[in-house]
């Protein structure tokens, strides 16, 4: 029977629980038992609208995709560049061979018996892995797949970039995560070359430092620290953003990330305490503090516009019965983070290169390049100062 195919899973078995997976083997059961035409027509034409909506153009594509997702004892391990032994070897081999079973299954023909002449079911193939099942043996298939773990490993973190916590403390997935390139960064280029060089050592495997970037307000910190992961996403660099009052759930994340065979960048941006909030005491033990080492695949980068992060209150320091003890707590967040990058407001003539630069990135028309850099040192004036931010906002409403 060829629902059989489905719930004789043995490593794969949790992509029963998917719904469209649910459906399509309520469609096998129905097609081939041929009982109930109006059944079957339901369940085909309500199968291809969930295709259709999860922009999927073919069954077969689909079950790649869940496949190259699924989180199981076999792709964990996979990720991270482990050994299987041979039970879970021969576990998987048989549920490839009835994957390719499945592959199999007469599409044009339920179509058929839906009265469907476009084929909805199966409108055009394009993922990799369903060329693969088809034109390859089973042990072929199993060194496909296990490549496609260890270079993209499996999950949530395979085809998303970048995510956040909710007030639960969750991962959420951070749609429409687009961020500039490194190369579309004028400027700051001895900043660049340090967050770049610390970050390939990391997944490389190498000792790396956690990072501070300090200095002043829209000269791109946070645009650098996004613009790593378009740079390594194909080194299994992920992108996890917290909010300062999310901080109480580091902890719960660490534990999370620490077993996968990915990296992780768990980003703060423009982070700064009051001197009378204690809740910095979560990232300080995160960061080289507690009793447990930081797992060598979590880096730590902060953005700030505060070096010490603390913001330091005479009044209170002259409260302090013991100063120095005040000054070193004020000061210890800070002095964790191995690697300090420092980023000041660009001089003039920096100013002018990283405007250039963007008016050549956005193609804009200009009379003259003295006219042009006229306005921008004006425009810069009137809106903030001379930073990237106000360079990358006048180049914009130039065009």
């Amino acid at each position: 029977m060829a629902e059989a195919l489905f719930t004789n899973l043995i490593i794969y078995r949790g992509i029963l629980n998917d719904e469209i997976i649910q459906s399509y083997g309520n469609l096998c059961r129905v097609y081939f038992r041929q009982e109930n035409k109006e059944e079957l027509e339901s369940i085909y034409y309500s199968l291809c609208s969930k295709l259709l909506f999860k922009g999927c153009d073919s069954i077969n594509d689909y079950i790649s995709y869940k496949i190259l997702e699924d989180e199981n004892i076999f792709s964990l391990r996979m990720e991270k560049g482990e050994q299987v032994d041979e039970k879970i070897k021969k576990a998987v081999l048989y549920d490839l061979s009835l994957f390719k079973k499945i592959f199999e299954l007469p599409l044009k023909g339920m179509a058929s018996s839906a009265g469907d002449m476009n084929n909805f079911i199966n409108y055009r193939s394009n993922d990799e892995l369903t060329e693969v099942f088809k034109s390859s043996r089973t042990e072929e298939v199993f060194d496909y797949i296990s490549s496609q773990y260890q270079s993209n490993g499996c999950g949530k973190f395979r085809n998303n970039y970048a995510f956040s916590l909710n007030d639960s403390g969750s991962m959420v997935t951070v749609e429409n995560f687009n961020p500039v390139n490194m190369e579309s960064i004028y400027g700051y280029e001895r900043q660049k070359d340090k967050i770049i060089e610390n970050t390939s050592k990391f997944i490389s495997g190498q000792f790396a430092l956690n990072a501070l970037l300090v200095g002043d307000s829209g000269t791109g910190k946070s645009t650098a620290v996004k613009a790593l992961i378009p740079m390594f996403k194909h080194k299994k660099l992920r992108l996890i953003e917290i909010e300062k009052e999310r901080l109480s759930h580091i902890s719960k994340l660490i534990d999370v990330l620490k077993n996968r065979g990915m990296y992780f960048i768990i980003f703060i941006d423009d982070l700064s305490f009051e001197s009378n909030d204690s809740s910095y005491k979560y990232l300080k033990s995160a960061v080289e503090g507690s009793i447990y080492e930081q797992p060598s695949n979590i880096l730590f980068y902060v953005t700030s516009n505060r070096k010490h992060l603390i913001k330091e209150n005479m009044v209170e320091r002259q409260n302090e019965v013991h100063l120095r003890d005040a000054i070193n707590e004020q000061t210890s967040l800070a002095d964790r983070f191995g690697l300090t990058i420092l980023y000041s407001e660009p001089n003039q003539n920096e100013y002018c290169d990283i405007v250039l630069g963007l008016a050549e990135k956005y193609k804009v028309k200009y009379e003259s390049k003295e006219q042009l850099l006229a306005d921008a040192k004006k425009f810069a004036m009137q809106n903030g100062g001379r930073t990237g931010r106000t360079a990358v906002q006048f180049v914009k409403t130039y065009i």
